[in-house]
């Protein structure tokens, strides 16, 4: 069905040719529809169901068909003058086997294989998280740049407007050509910073493409805004819904089974296995006696068959100690396994601290940058009206103009960096869905 919706997708890109509008949740979706890395996820899961249920039959009968055909020349002598002729003879069977004991091997199969299922689908969980989460890094990174490239050009209409103020006044008289000199210097500055951003967004652009799946040559508009109010989430540090943590966590649970199956191979095993076959065309000739005591020859035909029943049981006597030597190396291993995931829990632990201490932080730069976005915004409304008005110079506006511009770019790449911060504090405890 995936593979399908995927195609219907790239050929209505192919059909509409140039523009696709993508908000988060569609980038989202996208980015997982088209990842070869979900897809094996997808097969991994789907291959440890197939393990459970392959697991599942060894508690099951096993039957087994049997067919032979003999033909031998010359025909074997019996001696007393008599022959046993083997030309398009057969046997014929059918066996049935079935486990009654294992010491618990087949059990603690079921049960890893049952873990080992919920596992596949904990890495499925932690793929669709790293995909998800280069999918709205991606997604902000370019909404970021296409804002930057909004804000220079805002810069470059601004300078247009001083240029052409500052032009009449080289015209009448009021100013000297030194003066327009300058600020179409500053002109070319901010038409290169914009060429600049513009190819920036277009290797964001690309960078988008590749993560959802989608033809380079696509352009793409973002509907969503980094300029939105960001809103801090619940503080936790609670890594138990990681699909990691739970990955350790079902490793113990394998090597505990482990240890089941290592002591099995030490305890009595019983199987019982029933068998019914069939033989013929076995031809006998020779010779016999009559009722005068003459020899008559005389042939026949043998086809029978039999059933037979075999209850088998083994009982392990003396290893050298081989038994409880695997036992104690397989409860090692369960406790290196118990070892690691607490190990891991602490890192991850610290990792999801770290992650909010960069939410906090995010906030309060955003916070700080709104403050200077709005203090550059009325700084450059008053210059700009005093030097209309000839109240200050052509450098105090410039100057205006670039703290605006700086102002604005810091809060573009201050909301950004809070939109990354949230995807990986997100990730961190598990809850990048």
């Amino acid at each position: 069905m995936k593979n399908i919706a995927l195609s219907i997708l790239s050929l209505f890109l192919t059909v509409s040719a140039s523009a696709l509008d993508l908000t988060l949740s569609d980038c989202r979706d996208m980015a997982l529809l088209s990842n070869e890395n979900m897809r094996i996820a997808e097969n991994n899961v789907a291959g440890a169901g197939l393990d459970r249920a392959v697991a599942r039959t060894q508690y099951l009968p096993k039957f087994a068909g049997s067919a032979t055909a003999l033909y031998t020349a010359p025909d074997s002598e019996l001696g007393n003058m008599m022959t046993m002729q083997i030309r398009g003879a057969y046997m014929a069977g059918i066996n049935l086997t079935q486990p009654i004991f294992t010491g618990g091997k087949i059990i603690a199969a079921n049960r890893m294989a049952s873990v080992g299922q919920e596992i596949s689908r904990q890495q499925l969980r932690a793929t669709k998280m790293d995909v998800i989460a280069e999918a709205e890094k991606s997604y902000w990174t370019y909404v970021a740049v296409l804002a930057k490239v909004d804000m220079t050009e805002s810069y470059l209409a601004m300078i247009d407007s001083i240029y052409d103020m500052t032009n009449t006044s080289v015209e009448l008289g009021m100013t000297n050509r030194q003066s327009l000199l300058r600020v179409n210097t500053k002109r070319s500055e901010i038409i290169y910073r914009l060429n600049q951003a513009k190819a920036g967004a277009n290797i964001c652009r690309m960078a988008l493409c590749r993560v959802i799946g989608v033809d380079d040559t696509v352009s793409i508009r973002p509907t969503e805004s980094v300029m939105v109010d960001s809103i801090l989430p619940l503080m936790s540090f609670d890594v138990s819904n990681r699909p990691e943590t739970m990955i350790l966590d079902k490793n113990i649970d394998i090597k505990r089974h482990q240890v089941t199956m290592a002591r099995a191979d030490f305890l009595p095993t019983i199987g019982l296995q029933l068998g019914w076959s069939a033989y013929g065309n076995i031809k006998m000739k020779g010779w016999a006696q009559d009722e005068s005591g003459n020899p008559v020859p005389y042939s026949s035909t043998i086809n029978d068959n039999n059933f037979m029943g075999v209850l088998s049981v083994q009982i392990p006597i003396f290893h050298w100690g081989e038994g409880i030597k695997k036992v104690r190396k397989a409860k090692l291993e369960v406790e290196n396994a118990r070892l690691t995931l607490d190990h891991n829990k602490r890192l991850m632990q610290l990792e999801a601290r770290q992650n909010y201490s960069n939410l906090v932080t995010g906030l309060e730069l955003i916070r700080s940058a709104n403050t200077a976005m709005v203090e550059a915004d009325e700084n450059l409304r008053m210059m700009r009206e005093q030097y209309e008005v000839g109240l200050n110079t052509l450098t105090d506006l410039l100057e205006a103009q670039s703290q605006w511009q700086a102002s604005y770019s810091n809060l573009i790449e201050a909301r950004t960096q809070y939109r990354i911060y949230q995807v990986d504090y997100l990730r961190s405890v598990g809850e990048l869905e």
